[in-house]
C-alpha cells in the first residue's frame, strides 16, 4: 500500500486505524473525554486518532490507558510502527534514486555546541532523545551556554507535556562492582526528583563501567543530529551537527533499541537508595 496522498506513511496510519478501533472498543468516548483522562489537548488526541503523526510513546501510554487498552500488547504496537516509520525516512530520496542532502555545522567547543543545541530544542516540534555518557554528571558544568541548556530540555517538556512532546534521556553511569559513583547517584536522586512530575520527560540508565567518556548523541524531530566528543578534561567537548532525517535514522534506530533494554532512572534510583 502506498503512503496517503497527504504525506502521511502507513505505519502511521496504521497505528492511528488500530487506536480508533480501541476507541470503538472502549464505547467511542468524545475526544475531549479522552484528553482529559490522558492528560493532553483535545487537538493531540485527534492528530493520534486521525494519523496525522504518530504519537510519542509517553503520550500511546496515556491514550491508551485512557481508552482501556493492555498496554504491553500497544507498548510492542508502537515500537514497531516506530522501527518501520524509522526505516522508511532512512530510506529517504535514495530510495528514489536521489542524492540525499545531509548539511554539517562543526562546533570547536562546548559552549557553541550546547548553544547551538539548546536553540534547536526551543524549536522542536514533537520529540527529542538524548544521551549522556560522561564520567562526571551533568551539575559539573560551569559554562552558561551548557547550564542554558540544560534548562532548556526541561523547560521544553514542561511546555509541551500537554501537546503530546516527548523527551527520552538515557543517562550512561559509571558504576564499579555494581555500584554508582557517589556523585552521580546524588545527582540522579536530585534529578529524578525534579523531573517527577514531567509527563513529557522520561530517562532511563545505562550502567558504564568504561573508564571514559563516550561520545553522545541530541536526535531533534526527525530532522537533525547532535554529536558530541568529550576531551579529557572535565569541561572539555566539541562536536557537530547534520541535518538530514537519513542520516539521523541510523541514530534513532540504536537509540529505541537500546532504550527498550535500559532501567527507568525511577527504577535505578530505588534499587540504590538503601
Amino acid at each position: 500500500m502506498d503512503d496517503d496522498p497527504r504525506g502521511v506513511p502507513d505505519p502511521v496510519l496504521r497505528f492511528a486505524a488500530e487506536l480508533r478501533r480501541l476507541r470503538f472498543a472502549a464505547g467511542e468516548p468524545q475526544v475531549q473525554t479522552i484528553a482529559a483522562e490522558a492528560d493532553c489537548s483535545a487537538s493531540t488526541v485527534s492528530e493520534a486518532l486521525n494519523g496525522r503523526r504518530l504519537p510519542s510513546e509517553t503520550l500511546t501510554r496515556r491514550l491508551v490507558g485512557a481508552l482501556g487498552g493492555d498496554w504491553n500488547r500497544w507498548r510492542a504496537l508502537w515500537r514497531e510502527t516506530r522501527t518501520e516509520l524509522d526505516a522508511l525516512r532512512r530510506k529517504g530520496p535514495s530510495a528514489r534514486g536521489e542524492a540525499s542532502k545531509a548539511d554539517m555545522v562543526c562546533y570547536p567547543d562546548a559552549s557553541s555546541f550546547y548553544r547551538a543545541c539548546a536553540a534547536r530544542i526551543r524549536a522542536a516540534r514533537h520529540e527529542i532523545r538524548l544521551t549522556y555518557v560522561r564520567l562526571h554528571p551533568p551539575d559539573h558544568w560551569v559554562a552558561e551556554e551548557v547550564i542554558a541548556y540544560y534548562d532548556t530540555v526541561l523547560r521544553w517538556a514542561r511546555e509541551h507535556s500537554g501537546e503530546g512532546g516527548s523527551v527520552r534521556r538515557i543517562i550512561g553511569v559509571p558504576e564499579r562492582d555494581g555500584l554508582p559513583r557517589a556523585a552521580y547517584l546524588r545527582w540522579l536522586r536530585e534529578h529524578h526528583a525534579e523531573v517527577s512530575d514531567l509527563y513529557a520527560y522520561e530517562a532511563r540508565v545505562m550502567p558504564w563501567t568504561a573508564a571514559c567518556a563516550w561520545h553522545n548523541a541530541g536526535l531533534v524531530d526527525d530532522s537533525v543530529t547532535f554529536l558530541s566528543f568529550s576531551g579529557a578534561g572535565r569541561q572539555q567537548l566539541k562536536g557537530f551537527s547534520v541535518e538530514g532525517a537519513a542520516f539521523q535514522a541510523y541514530f534513532a534506530e540504536s537509540f529505541d533499541r537500546a532504550w527498550g533494554a535500559l532501567e527507568s532512572l525511577e527504577a535505578y534510583v530505588a534499587r540504590h537508595s538503601g
